[in-house]
């Protein structure tokens, strides 16, 4: 379940140097996860701590705030409907 996860990253990311944490549900019904931080050592082992827990992320600069932002995705549990 996707919220375990979730969690497990907030709990890891809030002791580092981030500078913004923001959810949201994607318009699929992913779970998305965004963390902000301008110091390359966090960005590093945010990046580490999702490789090793098999969660998918992307990583993107945001020029407007100076800072590079994590998207992790957390699938939702849902199935088709037929």
């Amino acid at each position: 379940m996707f919220v375990k996860d979730m969690k497990m990253l907030i709990k890891y990311a809030i002791e580092l140097d981030i500078s913004g944490l923001e959810c949201k549900i994607g318009y699929k019904g992913d779970a998305i996860l965004r963390l902000s931080s301008s110091d390359p050592d966090t960005l590093q082992k945010i990046q580490s701590f999702c490789s090793k827990a098999d969660i998918e992320y992307k990583v993107s600069y945001n020029k407007a705030r100076a800072t590079t932002d994590i998207f992790c995705v957390f699938p939702a549990d849902t199935y088709d409907l037929k």
